[in-house]
């Protein structure tokens, strides 16, 4: 794991966070090279959400932000299989997870839970990222 680049995009979240806004894929990618693997690049994104929070409890990587706005296959795999009971309860039983309402439904009430949660850390005057223990597990 590359811990500079791990906090840079834990940064990079946490300052959307605290701002209410979103961060696209396009400012994710900028933060590596051009020979950098998707593979690398989309486990530096998990790890960074990680080191923020646990992701079965708070995904700060639903922050993301594809053309139609709502974070990427990613997100929604890390929900879908950390909060199966949520997931379900939006998506349907048995879902196949297209629907871009539904979607937009469990991303929308997730992005406000990591705003409020980005609010607290304000609040309290946290100002450094520091990784999580065990921030390089996954989130699944």
């Amino acid at each position: 794991m590359n811990t500079d680049r791990t906090r840079d995009i834990a940064a990079m979240l946490l300052r959307a966070a605290k701002r209410k806004r979103l961060v696209t894929y396009q400012e994710l990618h900028a933060l590596f090279g051009r020979d950098d693997p998707l593979q690398s690049r989309y486990r530096a994104l998990e790890d960074a959400a990680r080191s923020l929070s646990d992701c079965v409890s708070l995904d700060y990587g639903c922050l993301m932000s594809l053309d139609n706005g709502l974070p990427g296959d990613d997100f929604f795999n890390r929900f879908r299989h950390g909060r199966p009971r949520e997931y379900e309860k939006v998506m349907g039983f048995g879902s196949t997870g297209r629907s871009t309402t539904r979607k937009r439904l469990i991303a929308d009430a997730e992005r406000l839970r990591v705003f409020e949660h980005a609010s607290q850390i304000t609040a309290r005057g946290d100002a450094t990222i520091t990784l999580r223990p065990n921030a390089t597990s996954k989130c699944t």
